[in-house]
């Protein structure tokens, strides 16, 4: 068959298609499959829409948007596969750090107050006439918006006048807050981890501290693709399935952390990868750290099985953040999206049957 090109953004849950590739998953099914480095959400979703790419890793919301034409082009796109539950974290520059922990000093191991304190910090700089805190999400529509707004909203912070949100590519959110273009960010993994790593910044509290086993990524395609491809579709998701299994494996962890440093896919160190795939948040010295043990869930739960309450919950966020204005039924728009009986029928096809709920 042809080759089918797929992209994916260089963080630590794109996992499943590097596994899938390199530990022969894809070929295994008959297919010849490229994975293609993007360097940021918009390329992929543009790329995806032209057909440049067949499928692609994608933000879940992104197919919402994508779907009813919110911010670029309108194409319909769906998903029959998720990559894993949660993995997103905050983190904050060392001088926002340093503010907040005059307030509360053992923070990292608290991550409960933590939008508590920022909250105060905020106040305080108000007060004191100084420029508004800089936060990046790495797109409009993304869980890290979404789970950002939902963390500072929860305790009162107006999101939309105390703060500054700016969209940055992952892979540059550790050099900018480096160089105070940005306070602090919400991303994946690794990105978390490098920025403590090289001790300039601290993670405040993680994605699955904020909203347990939260929806993130998802094997995009547009609704024409799956429809003339449907063979292929199926092929690739008992691929993606597999490969998510093998992560799972304790005993493939090395070999996973060396496949995903490599220049061509995650490019970031071996101790980083590892770090944020056991789930371990430190401060800057290393003196105080706390595990998180479902910090990414790549398996387990039933984390690759594309839930359609997940597709409803982000449409609910994108209208309460005034980005959709409908009185359509989510429910129904999610089931178009969101095609959770082809991912059953896949299992099926292989003797596994799921439960109903």
């Amino acid at each position: 068959m042809k080759q089918l090109k797929a992209g994916f953004i260089s963080l630590t849950d794109s996992a499943p298609l590097i596994i899938a590739k390199e530990e022969g998953f894809f070929k295994k099914q008959g297919l010849d499959v490229a994975l293609v480095r993007e360097v940021s959400w918009s390329n992929i979703r543009d790329k995806l829409i032209f057909r440049e790419l067949d499928a692609a890793h994608m933000l879940a919301p992104m197919l919402m948007s994508t779907t009813l034409g919110l911010g670029g082009v309108k194409k319909p796109l769906v998903t029959a596969y998720s990559f894993g539950l949660n993995g997103n974290a905050i983190s904050v520059s060392n001088a926002l750090f340093d503010a907040l922990s005059d307030y509360e000093p053992e923070l990292v191991l608290k991550p409960e107050r933590s939008a508590e304190v920022l909250k105060k910090v905020i106040e305080y700089r108000q007060k004191a006439g100084l420029a508004k805190l800089t936060f990046a999400v790495v797109f409009p529509f993304s869980m890290h918006n979404y789970l950002l707004r939902y963390w500072l909203a929860s305790v009162g912070v107006d999101v939309e006048n105390d703060i500054n949100i700016v969209v940055l590519p992952p892979s540059h959110v550790v050099q900018a807050l480096e160089e105070n273009i940005i306070d602090a960010y919400c991303v994946g993994e690794p990105w978390n981890t490098h920025s403590v790593k090289k001790q300039v910044g601290v993670t405040l509290i993680t994605g699955f501290e904020i909203r347990h086993n939260a929806p993130e990524k998802v094997l995009g395609v547009t609704q024409q693709w799956a429809a003339e491809n449907p063979e292929s579709h199926k092929k690739m998701i008992w691929a993606l399935y597999q490969a998510s299994q093998w992560i799972d494996q304790p005993d493939n962890r090395a070999k996973l952390i060396r496949y995903l440093s490599m220049p061509q896919y995650v490019a970031a160190p071996e101790s980083s990868i590892q770090n944020a795939l056991n789930g371990k948040v430190c401060n800057p010295t290393g003196t105080h750290c706390r595990s998180v043990p479902n910090f990414s869930l790549p398996f387990k739960n039933q984390a690759n099985f594309p839930r359609q309450s997940h597709a409803v919950w982000i449409l609910e966020q994108m209208k309460r953040w005034g980005q959709l204005n409908t009185e359509s039924d989510l429910g129904a728009l999610a089931a178009e999206i969101y095609l959770s009986d082809l991912y059953r029928e896949v299992l099926r096809e292989k003797g596994i049957e799921l439960a109903d709920d």
